[in-house]
């Protein structure tokens, strides 16, 4: 007999993220609300997106800027810059309404994709399978 806490443990685990599919899944959410931004009229979902970008981007940054030891420096590095950049055109999108928000969406996709293939093929995570 199995204890109950333990086939609840047992049920979580299955559907539990790995770092990688974490990340994704954040991408994810953050390039549908970019592009749900982007064809909106209401300034206040734009604002909402952008600052979830901010948001995510400086979590990124932050995460990188401290040696874990778990990526190399060069690594560390190109996201950091990476960052910084999604970041300063992030603060010119919130301050100029008619930017568009198609270069965050662009970075977004470009690290979604490079997620999913550095993850290998067919670890894909289905997040609607959790709901």
């Amino acid at each position: 007999m199995i204890h109950p806490a333990m086939r609840a443990y047992q049920n979580v685990a299955g559907y539990s993220l790995t770092d990688r599919q974490a990340d994704a899944t954040c991408f994810r959410l953050l390039i549908d609300e970019l592009e749900t931004a982007s064809a909106s009229t209401d300034p206040s979902v734009r604002l909402k997106a952008l600052t979830k970008n901010q948001r995510l981007w400086s979590m990124i940054m932050k995460a990188n800027s401290l040696d874990s030891g778990a990526t190399n420096y060069e690594d560390r590095e190109l996201i950091v810059r990476l960052a910084s950049q999604a970041q300063r055109y992030g603060i010119r999108a919130i301050l100029d309404n008619t930017l568009s928000l198609a270069p965050l969406v662009g970075i977004a996709e470009t690290v979604l994709e490079g997620l999913e293939t550095s993850a290998g093929a067919g670890q894909e995570f289905d997040t609607d399978a959790m709901l």
